[in-house]
């Protein structure tokens, strides 16, 4: 009897400390989620309270305007939003310009530079057409001197006979005469 007993209440104290366990890890998780809610952290971040409120700004024109808060948001500064996009539009105009300038600087280079090298081609061009003239007149000179030279005999060396320009001879026919 005494092993029964003791059997049964080894089996309540598993059962009780199962059940115990379930509702601590059910408690814990209750209280994670009620102390890590998104929306506490972000009201703790921004430091905006969960309850709504008026608030009254003094515009620069004279007039007031009137923002209720909510839990949901924070109040916009519409003056700080748009000097900043006037700030970005300046900058993004500022940079178009120089892209602007550097373009019609780069286009006017490259306009100048092609005008030098159009002249380069013209100096080169005409260089070229004197130089072919001289040459052409030289060799004109060279050829009309040596067909009036007249060609007589030429010494090829002290020790070698005298060549005597070849002269038409008569024809003569092989094979004439008496037979």
């Amino acid at each position: 009897m005494i092993k029964g007993a003791l059997e049964d209440s080894f089996e309540k104290l598993v059962e009780q400390g199962a059940t115990k366990a379930k509702k601590t890890v059910k408690s814990a998780v209750k209280q994670v989620a009620s102390t890590v809610s998104p929306n506490k952290m972000w009201e703790e971040l921004l430091g905006v309270s969960s309850g709504t409120s008026e608030v009254k700004e003094e515009r620069s024109d004279g007039r007031t305007s009137e923002v209720k808060r909510g839990g949901n948001h924070t109040p916009l500064n519409l003056e700080k939003l748009g000097k900043n996009y006037q700030d970005q539009a300046a900058q993004k105009s500022e940079a178009l310009k120089q892209h602007l300038f550097r373009m019609v600087k780069r286009g006017e280079e490259q306009i100048l530079e092609e005008g030098k090298k159009e002249k380069e081609e013209k100096k080169r061009k005409e260089l070229y057409e004197v130089q072919e003239k001289k040459r052409k007149e030289q060799e004109r000179l060279r050829q009309e001197q040596s067909a009036e030279m007249p060609k007589g005999k030429v010494r090829r060396s002290i020790f070698s006979h005298k060549k005597v320009a070849e002269r038409q001879h008569a024809e003569l026919k092989p094979s004439s005469g008496k037979q």
